[in-house]
C-alpha cells in the first residue's frame, strides 16, 4: 500500500514538471515573437523627416560677366617716363623742380655752371679768328706763287705747296667754327631742360653737386602720368581667351570706390616657364592722376559674357562626394535636386541644368541634411512660442494656465 502510494507521488511530480517545462517554452515563444514583430515594426518604419528654420530665394535670370582678375604695377607709357642727365659736364647751380611738381615740354629743371662753359666759347671764338687769318695768309701765298709761275720766275711745284697750304688753313678754319659751335651750345645746354610734359617722379642731385654729363647720373626722372599701364601676368589657360582690345578695369586698393577703364594693349609672344603665365600690357586712363608708378593695382579683363543666365545665390549650392546640389522648395518640403553649375561669382551661381526659372530654393540650414526636410520659414517658431505662455505665467485674463 506504501509502494503504491510512493509511485503516483512521483508521477505526479513528473507531470507537474513536464507542465512547468510547456509553460516556460511557450512563453519564451511567444516573448521572442512579439520581440521580432517589434524589431520587424522598426525596420520597416520610414526615417522620420527633420525640420528645420531656412531662408529661401527664387531661381531668377541674369548676365553674368565672365572675368580674369590679373595683378601687377603701374608703370608709365614707354617714352612717357624719362631720367634726365645734363649734357654737360659741371657743377649743379640751381634746380627749380621737386617730386610732385608739374613741368612742361622745353620747360628750364636745373641749372649748371656757365663760367667754364663761356671760357671754352671764348677759347673756340678765338680759335675760329686764328683760322681765318691762317686761310687768308695761304690765300695771298698761292695768289704770289702763280704770279711768280707767270713770269716764270716761280716753279709750278712752289704753285702746288701753296694751294696744298691753303687746303690745310681752309680744313683748320672748319674744325675751329666746329669747336665754336659745340662750345656755344654747350653753353645753351647749362640750362637743363624737360624734354617731356609731365611730374617729377623723382629728383637725385642738389644744388653744389657735381654732375658729368652722362645718363649715369640723372638730375631727375620725369613721367606723363595722364595714362598709364599695368604689367600683369596672364595664366597660360587663359591666353586662348584673352586678346588685345579686350576691355579692363583697373582696381586699386588705395582707391576701392573708384574704377580705371582701359583695354589690353599688347601680350608678349613667350610664356614665363617659370610662372607658366604671358606679361600683358593694360593701358588705362588715369583720371586726375590718381595712380602712381610703381603702385600695386588689380585688373578685371571681361573675358565673355553670359546673357540672361539662371542664378541662384551662392550660399544655395552643396557640394559633396555626390557632386553640387540644391534644395528645391515645394509647399513645406525641400528635396535634394542635383544641379550643373557654371561660371560662380561672389553674388551668383550659374545653373547650367537641374533647376528652372520660378523655383524656390533654400538658401540656409543646407549641409548635413538628407534628402528631405520639412521648412519653416525664420521667425516662425519665435512666434509660436511668443503666443505661448510660460509656466508659470497668467494668461490676459489674469489667470492661471491650466496644467497639461
Amino acid at each position: 500500500m506504501a509502494l503504491h502510494y510512493g509511485r503516483r507521488h512521483e508521477a505526479t511530480k513528473a507531470r507537474k514538471r513536464h507542465f512547468l517545462f510547456r509553460v516556460f517554452v511557450l512563453s519564451w515563444l511567444i516573448g521572442m515573437s512579439a520581440c521580432g514583430g517589434k524589431a520587424t515594426e522598426e525596420e520597416t518604419e520610414p526615417a522620420e523627416v527633420p525640420t528645420i528654420v531656412a531662408e529661401t530665394a527664387p531661381v531668377t535670370r541674369k548676365t553674368l560677366i565672365d572675368e580674369l582678375v590679373v595683378r601687377g604695377t603701374i608703370a608709365a607709357i614707354p617714352n612717357e617716363d624719362v631720367k634726365v642727365s645734363a649734357l654737360v659736364a659741371g657743377r649743379v647751380n640751381a634746380v627749380t623742380v621737386a617730386e610732385g611738381d608739374s613741368v612742361r615740354q622745353g620747360q628750364v629743371i636745373a641749372e649748371l655752371d656757365r663760367q667754364p662753359l663761356e671760357d671754352q666759347r671764348r677759347q673756340a671764338a678765338a680759335g675760329v679768328d686764328q683760322a681765318k687769318a691762317q686761310v687768308e695768309n695761304a690765300r695771298l701765298a698761292l695768289q704770289r706763287n702763280q704770279q711768280l709761275f707767270e713770269r716764270g720766275i716761280a716753279a709750278g711745284k712752289e704753285v702746288e705747296d701753296a694751294k696744298k697750304e691753303q687746303a690745310a688753313a681752309q680744313a683748320a678754319l672748319e674744325q675751329a667754327n666746329a669747336a665754336l659751335s659745340i662750345a656755344t651750345r654747350n653753353v645753351e645746354r647749362a640750362a637743363v631742360r624737360a624734354p617731356i610734359t609731365g611730374q617729377i617722379v623723382k629728383r637725385m642731385v642738389s644744388v653744389g653737386e657735381q654732375v658729368d654729363g652722362t645718363a649715369g647720373q640723372p638730375i631727375v626722372e620725369i613721367a606723363n602720368l595722364d595714362r598709364v599701364e599695368l604689367a600683369a601676368n596672364v595664366p597660360a589657360d587663359y591666353l586662348s581667351r584673352v586678346r588685345v582690345g579686350l576691355t579692363a578695369t583697373i582696381k586699386s586698393d588705395a582707391y576701392p570706390e573708384r574704377d580705371f577703364p582701359g583695354s589690353i594693349l599688347a601680350i608678349a609672344p613667350a610664356v614665363d616657364a617659370t610662372t607658366n603665365a604671358a606679361l600683358a600690357r593694360i593701358r588705362a586712363t588715369n583720371q586726375g592722376h590718381a595712380l602712381k608708378v610703381g603702385m600695386f593695382a588689380e585688373a578685371h579683363v571681361a573675358v565673355a559674357e553670359h546673357a540672361n543666365a539662371l542664378v541662384v545665390p551662392p550660399s544655395a549650392i552643396v557640394r559633396d562626394q555626390e557632386g553640387a546640389a540644391a534644395y528645391v522648395l515645394t509647399g513645406d518640403t525641400a528635396q535634394r535636386t542635383a544641379v550643373k553649375v557654371g561660371l560662380e561669382q561672389p553674388d551668383a551661381v550659374e545653373i547650367l541644368d537641374g533647376l528652372s526659372q520660378g523655383q524656390t530654393v533654400l538658401t540656409s540650414n543646407v549641409y548635413g541634411l538628407g534628402e528631405k526636410a520639412k521648412v519653416t520659414k525664420p521667425g516662425a517658431e519665435e512666434k509660436d512660442k511668443s503666443d505661448k505662455p510660460e509656466k508659470g505665467e497668467k494668461s490676459e485674463k489674469g489667470e492661471k494656465p491650466q496644467k497639461p
